[in-house]
């Protein structure tokens, strides 16, 4: 693994966002989306070093996901959750996920998620992707951060996750 210039994210709110105030919880989805660019040319730089790109097809999206399978590590003192690191690449991935998503479904788009269940809701208060229109619930949305660092544990913990992140992609398009 080639780690070369990588530098994680860095929130400017500490803590779950699920767990902020809305003010705070907003302040730190506008840096997110702020900073989407920035995270997504880090992405860029860590795939390359190691001899992949970034792209919204199918090819490049299954490269990805076997990269990051193949290198994910877990934390040692909370298997088979993956170490800080690696949920800080969860972290672009979802970006990268995201993006690609919104590539093949342009009537999607980012969007700041507060719901009605609050934290009962894993993305209450998250960047998450909103906009379907093939589905009743006018609210439904995925999260494609929660979705890139699940995979890296559900891999870690022994299940086999070869193939979630097209169909996590296809699904969401199939909903647009």
């Amino acid at each position: 693994m080639e780690w070369g210039d990588y530098r994680p994210f860095q929130p400017v709110e500490d803590g779950p966002m699920e767990d902020m105030s809305p003010v705070a919880a907003r302040r730190e989805y506008e840096h997110r989306m702020a900073t989407k660019d920035e995270r997504l040319s880090v992405l860029a730089a860590l795939v390359e070093a190691n001899g992949l790109r970034l792209g919204t097809d199918a090819e490049a999206v299954d490269a990805l996901e076997r990269w990051y399978l193949a290198e994910v590590e877990a934390d040692p003192e909370r298997a088979p959750r993956p170490r800080p690191l690696w949920i800080a690449v969860a972290y672009d991935l979802g970006l990268q996920i995201g993006e690609t998503i919104i590539a093949r479904a342009p009537g999607l788009s980012w969007s700041f998620y507060r719901s009605r269940a609050g934290s009962r809701d894993v993305a209450h208060q998250h960047p998450v992707i909103m906009g379907f229109t093939g589905v009743r619930n006018k609210r439904y949305n995925v999260d494609p951060f929660l979705f890139a660092a699940g995979t890296g544990g559900s891999h870690l913990g022994g299940s086999d996750a070869h193939g979630s992140f097209r169909r996590f992609v296809d699904s969401a398009v199939a909903y647009a």
